[in-house]
């Protein structure tokens, strides 16, 4: 088991005289004093604009920048440091392939009914604006998927398929090998919404051969207001323009009454403007963090604690499992529903009230899952995620809260 929670500062907090248990490092995870020093020393010792100012500070800002790509690049085995853009989070990933790669007008899209919003509603307003087609594929109620539904489902007219690797409700990992396997030889793209698998498991995107694989830093021990976008290196050179300006041009000339600009290529061409400096530091940060503690070592962490938690919840007659109970193809969390109960957010409002522990309650901006197996958004689940700093001292007062819980609600 690991032992790293002395490097996070805030779990030495107490909160009317009791610690916290965090459980809800699947929205936002808690950040260790690496990152937080690493973000500090710019701030500190080189707050200057990086890639404009040729001064020493600028040099320095420059350097550091470009240095964290390259550990995003290590992190995820990226063929080159270029096909890592900086983002402020995995929306703005999913939203920058859905709207800029070129596509045919008769091209046809395919997504699923497990994805978060971000992972689909960029999709389904590219097929709007351009009249495509746009073709959803069903989830089981275990948060899994047959690979016969992505076998049908995908066919010579598909160009480009958005799939969540890991889900944020049900835990559950997709195939993705196999679905993009299944994708390429159709001819089609695939994006891969990798925020709840990036910090959690060995993310190898050559090994995968994903084509593009979007990551929110916030949730992998990083800053909040940053994101990667992976895209092979190819593809970004080919995809349209999202944003246009200052940083994304080598030169705009101005002739017979024209202004004409001539773009960067990537990774400038897609991070216009003032960058978030002190972000991407902290990402490189957080990258290089979780690489020294191992990946391997961290899925294992967290599937013990999970095993756990899952025993003890399911020998509560009043709690059901939301997706499945599989550990060995699930990432550290747990969504369940409490019958005695009536909305999530009772649920939550009684842990965080009796013994500091927090989870999350809601839809999970995954609602079509949701009404798939019958569940009002309003009612919602609850959802405990685990991460690298939980110990079994967690898990237990967690469950304890959860017999005090239902004990009340009986």
């Amino acid at each position: 088991m690991l032992n790293v929670r002395d490097d996070f500062p805030v779990l030495k907090r107490l909160i009317n005289d009791k610690p916290i248990v965090y459980l809800d490092s699947a929205c936002m995870s808690l950040k260790p004093r690496q990152v937080v020093e690493a973000m500090n020393e710019y701030y500190i010792q080189y707050p200057a604009c990086g890639g404009r100012s040729i001064h020493r500070l600028g040099e320095e800002a420059s350097h550091a920048y470009e240095a964290s790509r390259e550990k995003f690049a290590r992190f995820l085995n990226a063929a080159e440091p270029e096909e890592c853009i900086w983002t402020r989070n995995a929306t703005e990933s999913l939203n920058i392939v859905a709207a800029s790669v070129k596509l045919p007008k008769d091209a046809k899209l395919v997504t699923t009914t497990l994805e978060h919003h971000s992972g689909s509603l960029p999709f389904v307003e590219r097929a709007k604006r351009d009249n495509l087609e746009i073709e959803i594929v069903e989830a089981k109620p275990d948060g899994t998927f047959d690979l016969e539904d992505w076998k049908n489902a995908i066919d010579n007219r598909t160009k480009l398929v958005s799939v969540v690797h890991s889900s944020n409700v049900t835990g559950t990992v997709a195939p993705l090998k196999e679905i993009v396997e299944i994708a390429h030889d159709k001819g089609a793209l695939v994006m891969a919404d990798d925020a709840q698998y990036a910090p959690h498991h060995p993310l190898d995107v050559q090994d995968f051969d994903v084509d593009f694989s979007a990551i929110s830093v916030h949730k992998m021990c990083g800053p909040s207001g940053m994101g990667v976008l992976y895209g092979k290196l190819e593809l970004l050179k080919e995809m349209d323009m999202f944003l246009v300006g200052g940083d994304t041009v080598a030169d705009v000339r101005y002739e017979k009454g024209k202004i004409v600009p001539e773009y960067l290529p990537p990774p400038e061409k897609f991070e216009a403007g003032l960058q978030n400096y002190a972000g991407a530091i902290g990402a490189g940060a957080a990258a290089e963090y979780l690489q020294s503690l191992g990946m391997r070592e961290i899925e294992k962490h967290e599937r013990a604690l999970l095993a756990q938690a899952i025993k003890e919840l399911q020998g509560m007659d009043e709690v059901t499992i939301f997706g499945g109970d599989n550990i060995d193809i699930k990432t550290g969390l747990v969504a369940f529903l409490v019958s005695s109960v009536e909305t999530a957010h009772d649920v939550a409002t009684f842990l965080n009230e009796s013994r500091n522990v927090m989870v999350r309650s809601g839809a999970h901006c995954v609602h079509p899952f949701h009404y798939q197996h019958g569940i009002l958004p309003s009612k919602g689940t609850n959802r405990a995620s685990f991460y690298l700093y939980n110990n079994q001292e967690d898990v237990d007062v967690f469950i304890q809260a959860m017999r005090e819980l239902i004990e009340a609600s009986s």
